[in-house]
């Protein structure tokens, strides 16, 4: 049976079922959407360096001191090497920048540039639609 679906009658596994085909087309739509937003097409090129720039916004947006390439390495799980040659790319690209001598913020100036980024609409509107059928899922029926 290589290649189908298998069916099942069990309601619980037909529903996560369903949950992970929404979780599948919300990674697919944001990840796509983010490659569009860098000049290199390839999304491996730039995996690390879009989880690192994600990893400060949230530290920034929890008021956390500027994060280290070592605080870095060891939220993400990434190699420290990787993680500096992101943070020198990120700050090259002027999406983050070095706010002492090892920590990062992000570069609020990047972001009012983009702020109305057809990019970011089709992220938020990928969630808020993957939000609405998830909920649907948990509706009684």
């Amino acid at each position: 049976m290589a290649g189908k679906i298998p069916t099942t009658s069990d309601p619980a596994l037909v529903k996560r079922h369903k949950q992970s085909a929404v979780i599948g087309r919300l990674t697919v739509a944001c990840f796509v959407a983010m490659r569009s937003g860098y000049d290199r097409k390839h999304l491996g090129a730039v995996f690390e360096e879009l989880l690192t720039a994600l990893a400060i916004r949230v530290a920034d947006d929890l008021g956390a001191p500027p994060l280290t390439a070592s605080d870095l390495s060891r939220h993400l799980g990434l190699p420290r090497s990787n993680v500096r040659r992101c943070l020198d790319a990120l700050v090259e690209e002027g999406v983050v920048r070095k706010e002492n001598e090892h920590g990062y913020r992000g570069e609020l100036d990047w972001l009012a540039s983009r702020v109305d980024a057809v990019y970011f609409q089709t992220i938020r509107d990928a969630i808020v639609r993957a939000a609405d059928e998830l909920k649907a899922l948990d509706a009684p029926a």
